[in-house]
């Protein structure tokens, strides 16, 4: 992406635009195989870096035989029914996500950046993008509602760990990803309050097991005061996209999940929620 700008917005967010996209040049990233490559070398998603501090992975042939023989069927049957619903959550997700970061570009004045995944959803003479499910209906409601204090600086923005200034401070491992949402809170009045806040879709059906909090089961150290859940996994995933912008002198201020949800009538709802600063304990891990 290159550089752009927004009508009336704050410097602080200029800035931080381009300081992001010119850092984060070099990280590549190829749709196919969702593989990222920094000079030539392939890098760890931040996506993914939550799982490995779960004690005992979801072994699919082990659990499809114990939930063919309480349920019927076969344990292909429930593998494929498994591998099924998993496929259209994340495409569902993934056009959820296509869908708020198109509608937050458009409402800044560029239209030019609304992906292809929806474009035909896109009606140009009136400057309108037609949301056609209850989780992107979700969208709409978030944005709406979003104060006028928080000034958008990227959508879907790479980063990669690796650029504090202290070298001792920087994971061993170097991770990436690419982050939802990027703002400037300005403080509302108040300088002294303001910085930066990453934001997350979520289009989960659930974030919490229920199962989980009954019986303790926790992530392993450093977590291990975390349930096993997407909420604890999330908590990491967001971590680490603020360790990221925090080492290239951005302060991170708020790491928020945006969860959209369809409420008992099927109409998009959403909730914002807040997820603690896990930055050091991944410092010290990674």
């Amino acid at each position: 992406m290159t550089m752009f700008t927004i009508s009336g917005e704050p410097k602080e967010a200029a800035k931080a635009r381009r300081k992001v996209l010119e850092e984060f040049d070099d990280l590549e990233f190829i749709e196919e195989g969702h593989i990222y490559t920094l000079n030539g070398r392939n890098l760890s998603s931040a996506s993914g870096i939550g799982r490995r501090f779960i004690r005992e992975p979801f072994n699919e042939q082990k659990q499809a035989a114990i939930y063919a023989k309480r349920h019927g069927a076969t344990a292909a049957y429930w593998i494929k029914e498994w591998q099924c619903k998993s496929f259209r959550a994340s495409t569902l997700g993934t056009k959820t996500h296509a869908f708020g970061e198109s509608l937050s570009y458009l409402r800044a004045g560029h239209p030019e950046f609304i992906s292809d995944l929806i474009r035909n959803q896109y009606l140009p003479e009136h400057r309108y993008l037609a949301p056609i499910h209850a989780r992107e209906d979700a969208v709409v409601h978030f944005l709406d509602e979003l104060p006028s204090s928080y000034h958008l600086v990227l959508n879907e923005a790479k980063a990669y760990t690796g650029k504090n200034p202290v070298k001792e401070l920087n994971p061993k491992e170097q991770i990436c990803g690419t982050f939802d949402m990027l703002y400037y809170y300005d403080g509302d009045g108040d300088k002294s309050r303001s910085g930066y806040a990453i934001f997350d879709y979520k289009t989960n059906i659930n974030l919490f097991s229920q199962y989980n909090r009954r019986y303790g089961k926790m992530l392993a150290e450093p977590f291990s005061d975390f349930i096993e859940e997407d909420f604890s996994l999330y908590a990491i995933q967001l971590s680490l996209y603020a360790m990221m912008i925090e080492d290239i002198g951005l302060p991170v201020i708020e790491r928020k999940i945006v969860w959209l949800r369809e409420d008992d009538r099927g109409e998009g709802i959403y909730e914002i929620l807040d997820v603690p600063d896990l930055s050091q304990r991944l410092r010290q891990v990674l």
